[in-house]
């Protein structure tokens, strides 16, 4: 059967078409997948992680600076906590 244009009376557009070679499709798959990390992704996780990294160290820097500077508060005022209960008015 031929084709012939002048009979594309029930045609209808269906979208544009997409343009890519087939290692665009074939990466943009893996990367659907989860299989392939892109460099500049890899990049960003890597910097994100030491930074992380680096946070952590400096709390625990500063956790071991509060416990040596640190001063308890005095034994009968944790024995004799005022505990009372307002009532809500509205």
């Amino acid at each position: 059967m031929d084709f012939d244009s002048s009979d594309n009376s029930d045609a209808k557009f269906d979208g544009k078409i997409k343009t890519q070679t087939f290692k665009q499709f074939q990466l943009e798959q893996l990367i659907k997948d989860g299989t392939v990390i892109p460099a500049s992704k890899l990049a960003e996780t890597k910097e994100l992680e030491l930074q992380r990294s680096r946070d952590f160290e400096a709390s625990i820097e500063d956790e071991e600076r509060h416990r040596r500077t640190a001063t308890t508060a005095p034994e009968d005022k944790l024995k004799n906590l005022p505990l009372t209960r307002e009532r809500f008015e509205e």
